[in-house]
């Protein structure tokens, strides 16, 4: 068996719809299709993908009122991303931004249900129709042209969510045009807090001209209203009273899901729609800082770490530090931060060669604070004095080396044995050197043998038993895959899963398994070869 080859990809997901649940929407009034080029981002780092796709949109009713609802239904081609890696149902949510000109400018989303798909392995990707609605301006007057300019797919895979955003970069233009006539109802008006919000955190959310006991739904836009996503709030409280007043908060999801920047919140009570202004920024005005609940006692003393200005939701580092600047090892303690950026934690004094504490966030030199600290020991002395030294550590990447790119399984003769011939799979390496705690996963895929003449013998016909140990002073215990037959569904060799006891995992991993090829009795005689492909995430 030849050609072990490396992989760093987990999904190339295109900038298609998806597939809609609800019945069919009244007979469309308008209808268009282009065929621009776009230009997608792929998730998880896998870089981007350029190329046409076709993009058709019904839109109805043809006439609407100003604030209407305009229903739209959502076709597209095969996307210009395939992906590498086969995965069975996987949660898939699709959305599309139209731009606005003529009786209203602005952007308006088309999101469809969220539904299940099983994603092909090197094939363009290619998705049923997709519906969803959206509402005019409550200004809107006369002929509104409606034009795609991005489309968004949200898979959720191993527990996160990963967006693939598409932009229309050439050739694109009008889909569909509706009419604004007659007279609206009272347009609802959106307040949202003017200063910077954090992430994980409630906002505080109001408004007046609201439909009374309707179901406020809010979400994250970009400035401008496009790529709107009710994901990016992972719960709200809003209630609209028999007033029409809207009242509660909308809590934003995690930085990490969350970052920095200018967006416009939106709240949708299924009649009307509003958006306000919002800046989201993780860490608040003013640099991080730390203190001591006292500054000086003996050997021994408890006394609390505080911190104020980090970034929601991270582990920070605290270890008292000697004379030279070394940290004390033994001193180390490890807290979260809150979703206020605040902490706090209890600190041991264990020696008198303590002269300050010090805090970082996540391991990064950027984010280091110390606080003098002073051990009472009694007595007079000659004085002291301080030097500070200082280093820098960046963070590494995540990556595997392999011993070498063939496994032999020799010579089969027919009729002879059991046709069952076994070797190893070369020494895998991992190096995790990202300073986090997120964890990896090493997998693998294997194709079918063939041979020059047309034999074939499948997949499953090699099992493997996998193997994986840390080596010296790496951080983390790592879990080897089960054994199990081989073929286009990945199949676990080694992971890491996230410890929540450490603040992070990482080091050098060894991963091989033991192999073990059936020949079927009738198989044509010749040279077989198969590629086994590894996937590290």
């Amino acid at each position: 068996m030849t050609g072990l080859l490396a992989a760093c990809f987990v999904l190339s997901l295109s900038c298609v719809g998806a597939t809609a649940q609800a019945a069919p929407p009244p007979a469309p009034q308008a209808a268009g299709t282009v065929a621009p080029t776009v230009h997608c981002i792929l998730p998880a780092g896998q870089g981007e993908a350029t190329g046409p796709q076709q993009m058709t949109v019904e839109l109805s009713p043809a006439v609407v009122a100003p604030g209407g609802k305009v229903h739209a239904k959502v076709t597209l081609g095969p996307s210009p991303a395939t992906s590498a890696l086969a995965l069975d149902d996987v949660p898939t949510i699709p959305s599309l931004d139209l731009a606005m000109s003529g009786g209203a400018t602005g952007t308006v989303t088309v999101r469809g249900a969220e539904f299940t798909m099983d994603i092909p392995a090197g094939t363009p990707i290619e998705l049923p129709p997709y519906e969803g609605d959206f509402l005019v301006p409550a200004d809107a007057s006369g002929e509104i042209s409606f034009a795609p300019v991005r489309t968004l797919t949200q898979t959720k895979v191993l527990g996160s969510v990963f967006e693939t955003p598409c932009d229309v970069v050439d050739g694109g233009g009008s889909v569909g045009t509706v009419t604004v006539e007659g007279t609206g109802s009272e347009p609802a008006h959106l307040t949202a807090p003017a200063d910077p919000v954090r992430p994980n955190t409630a906002v505080t959310l109001g408004g007046s001209g609201w439909t009374p006991g309707g179901a406020p739904v809010p979400s994250l836009c970009a400035a401008g209203g496009g790529g709107c996503d009710p994901l990016k709030f992972k719960g709200h409280t809003l209630t609209i009273d028999s007033y029409g007043t809207l009242h509660g908060t909308a809590t934003l999801a995690e930085a990490g899901a969350v970052p920095d920047g200018a967006y416009e919140v939106k709240v949708n009570d299924g009649t009307k729609e509003a958006t306000a202004p919002l800046t989201v920024r993780a860490v608040a005005a003013g640099d991080r800082e730390i203190s001591l609940s006292q500054s000086s006692g003996p050997v021994g003393s408890v006394i609390t770490v505080s911190g104020k200005n980090y970034n929601p939701d991270r582990w920070i580092n605290v270890i008292g530090l000697d004379a030279t600047g070394t940290g004390l090892d033994d001193s180390a303690v490890y807290v979260k931060s809150g979703p206020d950026g605040t902490f706090a934690v209890e600190f041991t004094v264990i020696s008198d060669a303590v002269v300050a504490v010090q805090a970082d966030e996540g391991n990064d030199p950027a984010t280091v604070r110390t606080a003098p600290f002073t051990v009472s020991t009694g007595g007079g002395g000659g004085g002291s004095a301080d030097q500070r030294l200082k280093a820098s550590v960046r963070a590494g990447t995540l990556s595997m080396v392999q011993d070498g790119d063939t496994v032999d399984f020799g010579t089969t003769v027919l009729g002879t044995g059991s046709g069952v011939q076994r070797s190893r799979l070369n020494r895998v390496e991992v190096e995790d050197a990202r300073g986090v705690n997120s964890g990896w996963s090493l997998t693998a895929t294997l194709t079918g043998f063939t041979s020059a003449d047309g034999g074939t013998i499948p997949a499953d016909a090699v099992r493997w038993t996998p193997r994986c140990t840390a080596q010296n002073g790496s951080v983390g215990a790592p879990v080897a895959g089960s054994p199990a037959a081989l073929g286009s569904e990945a199949a676990s060799l080694c992971r890491m899963n996230p410890d929540g006891s450490r603040p992070f995992t990482g080091g050098r991993f060894d991963a091989d398994a033991d192999l073990t090829l059936t020949v079927p009795g009738f198989t044509r005689p010749g040279y077989y070869s198969a590629t086994l492909t590894l996937t590290l995430l």
